[in-house]
């Protein structure tokens, strides 16, 4: 049995904890929920756990504020996403197929960037390559995300997205079918232990009004109302993220770009040899 969760969090995230996502404050009281969830398992139809340590399951728990109920069905969607979606975690599972992504910076994170703490993900959709397609681009994101969970403060705080959408092709979009494009978003709403706190746009084209439409077909309200819209400025984001740690590119004055992406390539370059599963 591996060795049980002991709490290092500092007093202010642990407080944030408690008072925003119901963490029991006693670690005997965590490891009892961790044990609940766990008990909960249905492993004879989700197959055995990809990791059965107590901070795994500690990331759905604080993903849906120790709900035992909203904890297991996202642990049991997240197994079940991993079993059948093959086109996005086969590549997950063997990410050498996914360099080119990695090498052309379309996706880099900056953590605890955001004012509440928050990780933030930034996003150059114009870098896309031709022959990159929304499944390399969904098992990428899944890497990052899963990296960024190692991170507890990153469960805790959550995760904020900046998308500079100039020079945007949407066709990469528009040549999935619709079912694919809802189980690609059920993976971030339904099945990663992920707090979503905000998705920020800027540059964006004439084809916004195709894009919400799409958006509101997959996204929750909730997450709907989590979206802000910037045009051509997108300093105007300093509410949410600390303009010190954007790149000038991104309204900030902060590193340029190219710096961010090689500190973050440097970080990611370790799923190239570890077990990609959370």
């Amino acid at each position: 049995m591996s060795e049980r969760y002991k709490c290092t969090l500092s007093p202010e995230l642990l407080e944030k904890a408690v008072t925003e996502l119901n963490e029991p404050r006693d670690n005997a009281e965590r490891l009892k929920a961790i044990d609940e969830l766990k008990a909960g398992y249905k492993e004879s139809k989700y197959g055995p756990l990809v990791n059965n340590s107590d901070g795994f399951l500690l990331r759905f728990l604080r993903a849906k504020k120790f709900d035992q109920k909203k904890a297991l069905n996202a642990l049991h969607n997240y197994h079940d996403t991993r079993n059948n979606f093959k086109e996005v975690f086969d590549k997950v599972n063997n990410p050498v197929l996914l360099k080119d992504v990695w090498n052309c910076g379309v996706m880099v994170a900056i953590e605890g960037a955001g004012k509440d703490g928050s990780c933030v993900v930034l996003e150059r959709a114009g870098k896309i390559q031709r022959g990159m397609d929304v499944y390399d681009l969904t098992a990428y994101g899944v890497l990052m995300m899963e990296k960024l969970l190692e991170n507890e403060q990153n469960q805790i705080c959550g995760m904020q997205s900046v998308d500079d959408l100039a020079d945007f092709n949407i066709s990469i979009l528009t040549k999935v079918s619709p079912v694919a494009l809802s189980r690609m978003n059920a993976i971030w709403q339904d099945a990663m232990p992920l707090r979503i706190k905000a998705m920020h746009m800027f540059n964006e084209g004439t084809f916004m009004d195709v894009l919400m439409g799409l958006l509101r077909l997959m996204l929750k309200e909730k997450l709907m109302k989590r979206i802000h819209l910037y045009g051509k400025d997108p300093s105007k984001m300093t509410d949410f993220i600390d303009p010190t740690k954007l790149p000038p590119s991104f309204g900030g004055t902060g590193p340029p770009i190219d710096e961010i992406i090689e500190t973050w390539n440097e970080r990611m370059s370790e799923a190239w040899s570890e077990d990609t599963r959370l």
